[in-house]
């Protein structure tokens, strides 16, 4: 359950008065009848979020699916939180509130998204921070989006995102490949996990590792976002030494394959 924010008390609100928002990434209001019989159980255990709106309306920000159950028990008012947003930052909200859900379908997750990350132009790492998610959950959600081959598979519900994100590491014919017979062998999260992982490691024994222009690029975009305050003394560490590494490959020869670095000690 989310933490109610500090200094907002609780209001009951007319539930005629509130209008849903037309941004809401949420399109379907799954789960309803369940969560309209333990309401009706137990009560509303967590109040919605309202913002106030032009002609004494209020314009719901989270709480989508509450607020309809509860018109369903033909409740007139409901608790709530009114929170002071404009327009611009009530939409920001609605986002964010609605990741951090579990429940999302993968069309309105990836809209939620694209949304802050393309419109709003947040980072990866902000996005992460207000879902309570890790910046490699953000960032791997968001290339499965993006991907042409994943993307319409994962859209049209033939194959998980989490299973999706297990074919990320592979070069674009073997990511093909194994998308191919996964769908067509509706295989879960765990049999994409293990045919990936073959499949990368007979690749990654033969030479190049798949993907590297691709994570080089990636790295090059993510260090855009990081300003000198925010990186730690470990962290300038490492970056030195890549700085070093890479003005050595970059000199070394063209010829038989060879190591240009020693190995990294194991943790």
């Amino acid at each position: 359950m989310e933490e109610r924010p500090r200094g907002l008390e609780v209001q009951h609100v007319a539930i005629a008065d509130i209008d849903v928002s037309g941004h809401n990434p949420r399109h379907a209001l799954a789960g309803l009848d369940e969560l309209t019989a333990s309401i009706q159980t137990h009560g509303l255990l967590q109040p919605i979020v309202v913002r106030r709106a032009a002609d004494e309306r209020y314009e719901l920000i989270a709480g989508h699916r509450r607020l309809e159950a509860l018109r369903r028990l033909g409740w007139q008012t409901v608790p709530a939180v009114v929170r002071a947003a404009d327009g611009d930052q009530a939409y920001v909200l609605t986002l964010v509130e609605n990741l951090q859900r579990a429940d999302l379908r993968p069309t309105e997750e990836a809209a939620a998204l694209e949304t802050l990350v393309r419109e709003r132009g947040w980072t990866t790492r902000q996005v992460a921070a207000a879902i309570n998610r890790s910046q490699a959950y953000v960032s791997k959600r968001l290339r499965v989006f993006e991907d042409p081959l994943l993307a319409p598979a994962v859209l049209a519900n033939q194959l998980s995102v989490s299973a999706a994100e297990e074919l990320l590491t592979l070069s674009d014919n073997s990511r093909y490949e194994l998308l191919s017979q996964a769908v067509e062998q509706h295989w879960d999260r765990q049999q994409v996990r293990a045919a990936a992982r073959a499949r990368y490691a007979a690749t990654h024994r033969r030479g190049r590792p798949p993907g590297l222009t691709r994570r080089i690029h990636q790295f090059r975009v993510d260090l855009r976002h990081v300003t000198p305050d925010q990186l730690s003394e470990a962290d300038r560490r490492e970056l030195r030494l890549l700085f070093t590494e890479l003005a050595l490959l970059a000199r070394a020869p063209v010829g038989p394959r060879r190591r240009i670095f020693p190995a990294l000690p194991v943790s």
